[in-house]
């Protein structure tokens, strides 16, 4: 029997707080995107933007050494706070380094946009990188209105300042630094708890207790460093392969099509994930079973996913050619391939926070560099053994990526069976 939905749950009170900012995050996103890309951006200038992404997502997840991961799972605030002070001292070095770094490509260039572009890198990167801070502080304190008035804050000056540089025929810079400035308002949001916040843990900057705590909590470095920056690389790599093999146009369409696969898992997924990450950690803290609520998450996405990723594998390049123009049916019909992928992709998102909480950063690593390493092969294979067209190597990637996701599920739950196994837990 169906148990009754308890909606008094403090678990569903916070998805839902998550989820409607979220939401209105993304319904103002999409409403920007229809005239963005419709009228004021083309596919090869998208792809400039995507490169530019990947390339401060990298940045990013180095500037923080990840240790804003390990604030949520800190045993105590002050702590918590610790790690805070911590990620930020790394990201605001990791800023002078790449600040000094970008004057070599700015002195050879001599287009103002390409400039702009490089000189943008460093500061997207660290605003990139405050913004993880920020948002794990805010589910340590399960502050998730936080993160949701973030979130829409983002969406809505950056998406308005990126239609302006389009009407103003900035080109693909315009992409670039809407995207930077919607980072910095969001972030003043963040800022402005970090603020509270020191004042009521204070402590010294340089103490012996900073280092025995940055000690402790060493694997996210060590570890779940690495694991994020293969991801991210690996992003960036299929981005230079795709240019290199295909085209611009073809990444530009490809990169389309990943932004509008992910919104229902910008939506719905991360927002469950980020109540089901504070949720596990504080209940594994506690000693209790942390398999029921992972169950919930993924029969909730499951049942979420079916009818949007449905419609996208039927009805793809129509939808897309009707809402940003026929330009862009291209990216529609790379969307109807993925669709599979992406779904399955959906539904494992949450547990992807599990192997944080179970302390199997190791363990994930190793399984993330399978998926890793599958994914390029899928890509490398096809396109230079077999030499197929681009439609045939994305139904090999979504396949492949399809058999990975249901691998990764399953072996999630085996690690929490042990888990409870190891700590007694029925």
């Amino acid at each position: 029997m169906i148990k009754k939905l308890n909606l008094k749950s403090e678990f569903l009170k916070y998805v839902i707080v998550l989820m409607s900012g979220t939401l209105a995050a993304q319904v103002i996103n999409l409403g920007l995107s229809i005239p963005l890309f419709r009228y004021f951006y083309t596919p090869e200038q998208a792809a400039e933007w995507g490169l530019f992404l990947r390339i401060v997502g990298v940045g990013g997840a180095i500037a923080t050494a990840r240790y804003e991961f390990a604030m949520p799972i800190a045993k105590i605030d002050v702590h918590s706070f610790r790690l805070y002070r911590l990620a930020i001292r790394i990201a605001l070095n990791v800023l002078l380094f790449t600040s000094v770094l970008t004057l070599i490509p700015i002195a050879l260039v001599n287009d103002l946009s390409d400039i702009i572009y490089y000189a943008l890198i460093p500061i997207g990167l660290f605003l990139t990188a405050y913004y993880s801070i920020g948002t794990n502080w805010a589910i340590r304190k399960k502050t998730f209105r936080s993160i949701s008035l973030a979130k829409v804050v983002n969406t809505s000056v950056g998406g308005g300042f990126k239609i302006l540089f389009g009407w103003m025929g900035s080109g693909y810079i315009g992409l670039i630094a809407g995207t930077v400035i919607g980072l910095a308002a969001s972030n003043l949001w963040f800022f402005a708890d970090y603020i509270k916040s020191k004042r009521l843990y204070q402590f010294k900057t340089k103490s012996l207790r900073n280092k025995a705590i940055a000690k402790e909590y060493s694997d996210f470095p060590k570890v779940n460093l690495p694991h994020t920056l293969m991801d991210l690389s690996r992003e960036l790599i299929v981005a230079v392969l795709f240019v290199l093999i295909f085209s611009k146009l073809d990444f530009g369409f490809y990169d389309q099509s990943l932004r509008m696969l992910r919104l229902p898992l910008m939506l719905a997924g991360l927002a469950l994930g980020q109540v089901f990450f504070q949720r596990s950690a504080e209940k594994y803290n506690n000693r209790e079973n942390i398999m029921p609520i992972m169950l919930k998450s993924l029969k909730y996405l499951a049942l979420i996913s079916v009818v949007p990723f449905t419609l996208i594998f039927f009805f793809g390049s129509d939808l897309f050619a009707y809402v940003f123009g026929e330009r862009w049916r291209g990216a529609g019909e790379y969307s109807e391939i993925m669709a599979p992928w992406f779904m399955l992709n959906f539904v494992a998102s949450p547990v992807s926070f599990l192997p944080l909480v179970l302390k199997k950063q190791r363990q994930f690593f190793l399984m993330a560099a399978v998926g890793s390493l599958i994914m390029l092969l899928a890509i490398v294979i096809p396109s230079f053994i077999f030499e197929t067209d681009i439609k045939t190597m994305l139904w090999v990637l979504s396949l492949s990526q399809v058999a990975y996701f249901i691998f990764f599920i399953f072996k999630i739950l085996n690690y929490v069976k042990k888990s409870n196994k190891e700590r007694g837990i029925q």
